[in-house]
């Protein structure tokens, strides 16, 4: 039930997979909108996951998306949507769509006794942007490029649901997803606790987070 914006047009389309969890391949079939609209030409298919809005493609064919700077913990992997994803087709009547991440991950393993995850917030020690509105291109046969907007966000936070995550004594992983970027200054970590307590933890060595392949 995952959904995609398909660009047939410069209009935002919703689609739906149709497969089964787990696929990593499948159909997708339209969503019936109300709105009386058409877009502008383009020379191929393009599609972005996950499905928003308020994702654009400009006439010059750029894609204009959010990096989610709220993420949802999912066992030993990333939350659903977190993993943003873009594909081109290699013509107009192509509906061959390889999709390909725009961004790497940077895991958090945590381990402990009697003590459950709340919330993890991450961010770059010289305010680096890895989060919010981006700007991404597209083509058949190669992979794509992003740019993160001066407007975008600094921090990423991670949800950990309701009840939180209960640590035990082997480590969890806990999995974020962000532009491709060189923290230069280091990173920092703060990590809260259901009972409301915060932990920070900080490096100030340079850590890189290249595009996840």
């Amino acid at each position: 039930d995952d959904r995609i914006s398909l660009f047939r047009t410069t209009l935002n389309e919703q689609f739906k997979f149709t497969g089964a969890t787990g696929d990593n391949s499948g159909n997708f079939s339209a969503i019936p909108s109300d709105e009386l609209v058409t877009g502008n030409e383009v020379s191929t298919n393009y599609a972005v996951y996950p499905y928003d809005a308020t994702t654009k493609l400009s006439n010059d064919e750029i894609i204009q998306l959010t990096m989610p700077a709220v993420q949802h913990y999912a066992e030993n992997s990333f939350g659903r949507g977190a993993n943003t994803m873009v594909a081109a087709s290699e013509n107009t009547s192509s509906k061959f769509l390889p999709f390909r991440n725009l961004g790497g991950y940077i895991i958090v393993k945590l381990y402990g006794e009697d003590t459950t995850i709340k919330s993890i917030e991450f961010k770059g020690n010289n305010d680096e942007v890895i989060a919010g509105a981006a700007t991404a291109e597209a083509k058949y046969g190669y992979l794509p490029v992003i740019a993160m907007s001066e407007s975008g966000t600094t921090t990423i936070s991670l949800d950990c649901g309701e009840e939180g995550v209960q640590l035990t004594d082997s480590p969890t992983e806990f999995y974020i997803t962000m532009a491709p970027t060189v923290f230069e200054e280091g990173i920092t970590v703060d990590i809260t606790f259901t009972d409301g307590t915060m932990f920070p933890k900080a490096t100030s060595k340079s850590v890189v987070v290249s595009r996840n392949t």
